[in-house]
């Protein structure tokens, strides 16, 4: 029991220190230290097949957040800071010349698809979203609680206050693929949970469908950023505290629906 606490309260320091950052090294290492309680969580407290979903699970974050670690440090190089405050105002005015051989305009959108993957898989977007059945599946209910309410919204957290604010011309011209990628969450989300046996495999698909939503609203914001049209940039808005509004809702349903598979198991 001793040994389950503290793996939990090293996970919430992890998930409070994400959404409390102003500090772009801060924000990958409190996105890194979350992910090792979870992975013994499920390694040590989880179902049959508990080696193959934590590795799983493990193997798929690490890997986006490399591109993230990258693109963080370049972003630091070329402004002079990490600061996020500072960061959203110097970055996006950078414009012109040549970075590392390449154009400014290549390096920003390298940036930003780094940003991007690493935040899909978290969410988890199709077709990053592999692990999350597995993972929901194996962890324990109070991991499948914790997995489901927080740890998914991190990904969308990360779009709405690191991608739009730093990339906004690479978010607008970029968002129609990102919508794309949503709807395909939320079609195969929504298909394979009404094909699942297993009751936890059938909220974690659930929970793609539900995410492919948040990101479809981010999308529609990223793409109005980009617009000159008054009442297309309000409806971008309104689509961005839709986005917010469902998060909160399935951080609450799907924690819920978990809670419930436990207690029936």
């Amino acid at each position: 029991v001793k040994a389950f606490m503290v793996l939990f309260l090293l996970l919430q320091v992890g998930l409070l220190g994400v959404f409390m950052s102003l500090d772009l090294i801060l924000f990958f290492l409190f996105w890194e230290i979350g992910l090792v309680p979870m992975y013994f969580l499920i390694a040590q407290w989880g179902g049959e097949r508990r080696n193959y979903a934590s590795l799983k699970f493990i193997l798929f974050t690490m890997g986006g957040s490399l591109g993230l670690l990258l693109a963080i440090q370049m972003i630091g190089t070329l402004t002079g800071t990490f600061d996020l405050v500072q960061l959203f105002t110097l970055w996006p005015a950078l414009s012109g010349g040549i970075m590392f051989g390449l154009p400014m305009e290549t390096v920003k959108a390298i940036a930003f698809w780094a940003f991007v993957i690493a935040f899909a898989i978290k969410v988890p977007v199709w077709p990053f979203h592999t692990w999350l059945p597995d993972a929901h599946t194996e962890a324990p209910t109070a991991g499948s609680l914790i997995l489901a309410g927080v740890m998914l919204k991190l990904g969308a957290y990360g779009f709405i206050r690191l991608v739009l604010p730093l990339f906004p011309a690479e978010s607008a011209h970029y968002a129609i693929w990102l919508a794309v990628l949503a709807a395909a969450s939320i079609v195969f989300g929504g298909l394979a949970a009404a094909g699942q046996k297993d009751f936890k495999r059938l909220v974690a698909y659930s929970s793609i469908n539900h995410m492919g939503f948040v990101i479809l609203g981010i999308a529609a914001a990223a793409w109005a950023m980009g617009n000159s049209d008054a009442a297309i940039r309000q409806s971008g808005i309104i689509a961005l505290d839709g986005a917010v509004l469902q998060m909160f809702n399935h951080g609450l349903s799907a924690a819920g629906m978990f809670f419930l598979v436990g207690v029936l198991y």
